[in-house]
Order: C-alpha cells, then structure tokens, then sequence
C-alpha cells in the first residue's frame, strides 16, 4: 500500500545533522568553546510547528518561552503559557496557515509579545556584524536569542524562505546550530555561518525585499500585562485612518479649549472600530495578580484623565444605542479602558490643538510621570500600537 506525503527529507550537504556522530562532536567542541550558552534555554523550549507553514510562529513560541515572557494569558487549564495559538496580533492564523508570516511581520508579532528585538536584513549588514551577532546569542549565559529567516534553497534544501532560531556556535569550524522548528522535514542541523548568511540575501517575493536576522530579548518591563492591543493588521488598516486623519481633522475643526471638551470631542465621535483597540485580561486572576491588578486600577483613578473621563461619561449619560453605552454594557471598567486610550494611542492625534492645550495633555501622557504598573502597561501598549503601525506602514509603501 503506498501512502501518500511525505515522511521526512534526507538532510543534503552542507549541512550536518545534529545527532549524527559529527554532529555530536561539533557540539562537544562547541560547547567547550563557549558557543552553546544560548542553547540550552531554547533546548528546553523545542518546539515542533503546528502547521506547514508556521515555521515563524513556531519560532517565536520557542524563542517567547526560552525568555521567560509571561503572555498574561491562559494558554490551557491554569496555564499560562504561549502557544502558536496566541501570535495573531499582525496577522489572522487563518491568513499565516496558508501563507506564513513575513520578516517584518514576525518582528511586529515579537514586539506585540513583549520582546526587544534588533531587526537587520542583509543589506542592513555584513558578514562580520552576523558573526558578532551569532557569537552575541550563543556566548552569553542567557537572555538573548538570534532568529534568522533565509531561504532554505541556497542552503541545498527543499522550500524556501524559512525561520529557525540559532541555537549555537562552533567558532573554530564557523558553524552555525539551526533548531529546525520543522522537525517533520528536517533535524536540527550545523551549516556553515558564511552560507547562511547568503541565505539571507534572498528576495522574498511577497516582499520584494531581503531576508535578515533579529536579536530577541525580554524588555523586562513585566511579567504581567493586563491591558493589550486586541486588533490584528487587517484590523488595524481600517483603524489607521483614525488615528492619522478621521480624528486630528475632527480635533481642528472644533478646537475644544479644555481637557473635558477634548474628551468629550473624542468619545462623542468615536468610530464602533475603536472598541475592539483595547482588550482587558483582569478576570479569572491568581490571588497574587489579582492584587497586582487592584493596585493598577488605584493607579489609573488617581490619574488626572481617569477622572475628566468618569465626569464625560457621567455628565452626557451616553445612551445604550451610542458607541460609548453599548460598550460600557459590554465592559464594566470602560473608564479605566478608555484613560488607558487616551495615554497610548498614537501621539500625533493630539497635534492639532491649541498649544496650552496640546502641552496640558503631552504632560499628562508623558510616561516618566506615570507610577510604575501604569509605566509598564503603557510602554507596552505603545510599542504593541507602533508595532501595528510599522507594519502598515510598510505593507502602504
């Protein structure tokens, strides 16, 4: 009887595999050498992709977990903990199942996510600067992971453009430890750092662009989020306009000379899209985070635009058919919510006030004035919108 697919590909040269005897030798060298630091967090984490076609999602679950990044999410049962499941923040998993992820996406979903990352591509590098970054992420104990995406043709294998993290580094030899998210295909595998870099140098077609490289670490702001950007870019493409044009002009027109006539400009005419910007995960807490997101809440109420916002709310007593009343039936701390808007969205929907005015509320947003959880939540809100941002302004060029 034959049966149809595949199992598995022959592993062609350069490449060695990691179990084979050479491969086990090569690393015993290396981790004599000190080029297996950064293996053994990743080792823990090895992760096989769920689909075809989520070798960059299966990537990044691995590299996320390696670093210790809390999703602020159930993942299963009590579990937090990230799965593939979660990364659709700049991309639907409908669209990444059949199409995958790109590089510019799989920084934006890494940024989303809680992590720092150093994005290059080849023609923003050379083949010495890879070499220090491969030493960067193999060489130190912990804490940073090099992801590369590169075209699996000018390295003799089947497919094209993929993502693996760098596992480690034999100096000597100038190879280089890929932990194949596509163990169905291929095993972890040792290749020469120069023919990986001219991996990288392939055009993406659904680009147009060079492939590259990223160092990820954790921003270590926190390891609880509770407030998150719940729109993917599709999401976001209607939403962008707001931000840009729909509200500066409408801030112009009426030029309102007080921060409760500004507020009150901005939820009168809030478009149903806005609703879904922001997402709250402060149900079904531990006792320990439960506290965490008590003091959070003290926090905002104590903050100036918490308290201008509760009286817009009260004073036009919006009615259950207007976009601000049917989303105060749907979430019960909506003015916490809406303060939390008003202190991450984009800066440039403010410009076009007055200068007392503008001044007033760049004051109010400034994020060193901020007490610490409010910091922690805004900083990361802001890079989860500029990360949105980036990447629609990249898919607009």
């Amino acid at each position: 009887m034959v049966t149809e697919g595949f199992y598995r590909r022959p592993l062609p040269p350069p490449s060695i595999s990691f179990a084979s005897p050479q491969g086990r030798q090569i690393f015993q060298e290396a981790i004599a050498l000190g080029g297996m630091e950064g293996y053994f967090p990743l080792a823990e984490q090895f992760h096989t992709q769920s689909e075809p076609a989520f070798c960059g999602l299966g990537t990044l679950v691995m590299v996320l977990n390696a670093l210790s990044i809390d999703p602020g999410r159930i993942w299963k049962g009590v579990w937090r903990w990230y799965g593939e499941e979660f990364l659709e923040c700049c991309q639907p998993l409908s669209a990444v199942k059949n199409q995958g992820i790109t590089f510019d996406e799989f920084v934006c979903l890494a940024r989303c996510n809680g992590a720092k990352v150093e994005a290059y591509r080849y023609d923003q590098s050379n083949l010495q600067e890879f070499r220090e970054a491969v030493k960067q992420a193999t060489f130190l104990p912990q804490g940073l992971h090099l992801v590369v995406c590169y075209s699996r043709q000018v390295v003799g294998q089947t497919g094209d453009g993929h993502f693996s993290p760098v596992g480690g580094y034999h100096p000597e030899r100038d190879l280089v430890l890929l932990l194949d998210v596509a163990r169905f295909k291929y095993p972890p595998h040792w290749v020469p750092l120069n023919v990986l870099w001219n991996a990288l140098q392939s055009i993406d077609t659904a680009t147009g662009k060079c492939r590259g490289y990223m160092l990820i670490s954790n921003k270590n702001i926190s390891s609880q989020n509770f407030f998150y950007v719940g729109v993917d870019i599709h999401q976001w493409v209607m939403i962008a306009p707001y931000f840009k044009v729909i509200a500066p002009t409408l801030l112009a027109q009426e030029q309102p000379d007080s921060l409760f006539s500004l507020l009150d400009t901005i939820l009168i005419n809030l478009p149903p899209e806005l609703t879904s910007v922001l997402c709250i995960t402060g149900d079904n807490l531990s006792n320990e985070f439960f506290e965490i997101w008590c003091c959070l809440l003290e926090e905002i109420k104590s903050h100036p635009l918490w308290t201008v916002t509760q009286n817009v709310l009260l004073t036009r007593n919006f009615s259950e058919t207007s976009v601000i009343g049917k989303w105060h039936l749907q979430e019960k701390n909506l003015t916490y919510l809406l303060t939390m808007f008003l202190l991450s969205c984009p800066e440039e929907i403010y410009q076009p006030l007055n200068e007392r005015l503008r001044s007033q509320i760049y004051q109010l947003r400034e994020v060193d004035r901020l007490p610490p959880l409010m910091r922690q939540e805004v900083v990361s809100l802001k890079e989860q919108i500029l990360a949105l941002q980036n990447l629609f302004q990249t898919l607009s060029n």
